[in-house]
């Protein structure tokens, strides 16, 4: 990944330096599990779940998703996951339904990056 993605990235609210560290400064490493995260199905999974309105599934998809972004530093997803999370253990399915477009464009911001970062 060249300098520009990790710019890019970092512009997009990704904590790049705080993730490499999580992977004991293995910065190549790193890049795999990023170039992994594109082809991963937990996203489809939260899709899914909200689309069939299952709260239970939705609870569990996105707090998958909520961990496997906080160990890439994709704080963004994190932080919208995370609410997403809350809202459903709180009660409030619909709110939560009603923020998972903001998840979905986050999501494509960051693929959208990797994509171009991995050609």
């Amino acid at each position: 990944m060249d300098l520009n993605t990790i710019l890019t990235l970092q512009e997009a609210g990704v904590d790049t330096e705080g993730a490499v560290r999580r992977f004991s400064g293995n910065s190549g490493l790193y890049e795999r599990f990023l170039n992994k995260f594109l082809s991963d199905p937990t996203f489809g999974m939260v899709s899914d779940a909200f689309a069939a309105g299952d709260e239970q599934k939705a609870l569990t998809a996105t707090h998958t998703f909520k961990g496997l972004t906080a160990n890439l530093g994709l704080t963004k997803l994190y932080d919208i996951s995370s609410e997403m999370v809350n809202l459903i253990r709180g009660g409030d399915y619909g709110a939560a339904a009603g923020t998972f477009p903001d998840l979905k464009t986050a999501y494509d911001e960051i693929c959208g990056i990797l994509e171009k970062g991995f050609l």
